[in-house]
């Protein structure tokens, strides 16, 4: 890639375009790709790289404390819990429809575990998503009277996608 179109690309703010651009050259070289498909691939990158990105960001936003999915949770430790209904949760059907879910039980049951996975569930479906507990929300809404912020930190941790 020469630098003139490179520099045109950092322009635009095609990363994902200048990622993969020499690989792409490569390939559309060797099956006689059209400029159509050659076009059609590098924008599909730029669009997957986007995509990647925008997942990166709402996951460091959401400030999980720890990675855990729901393939890695061991319903057999836990039998009392419907793995079905778990499942479904992470559908996030539950967000489209404005309803709330809370964990409730004693403690090393897997509720953190089973919030973080629905949460990186619902981040991979493009919602925003804030980790927290009860206690630290709390915690942070009495600080925010004190100092007259309380509708804005209301406001930012019910912010909607």
């Amino acid at each position: 890639m020469n630098d003139l179109l490179l520099g045109k690309l950092k322009d635009l703010k095609l990363s994902g375009i200048i990622k993969s651009f020499d690989l792409r050259v490569e390939e559309a070289i060797k099956n006689n790709f059209s400029y159509q498909e050659f076009f059609e691939i590098s924008i599909n990158d730029e669009v997957s790289n986007r995509r990647i990105n925008s997942n990166q960001k709402r996951i460091s936003k959401a400030k999980f404390p720890w990675h855990k999915t729901l393939e890695e949770y061991n319903f057999n430790y836990q039998p009392s819990i419907n793995k079905r209904f778990i499942y479904n949760l992470a559908t996030c059907e539950f967000v489209r429809k404005r309803e709330n879910v809370t964990f409730i039980g004693p403690p090393g049951t897997g509720k953190t575990h089973l919030a973080i996975a629905i949460g990186l569930k619902a981040v991979a479906l493009g919602y925003r998503v804030l980790f927290t507990t009860a206690n630290e929300m709390l915690e942070e809404l009495y600080i925010s009277r004190a100092d007259n912020s309380y509708q804005q930190k209301l406001k930012t941790m019910l912010a909607r996608k």
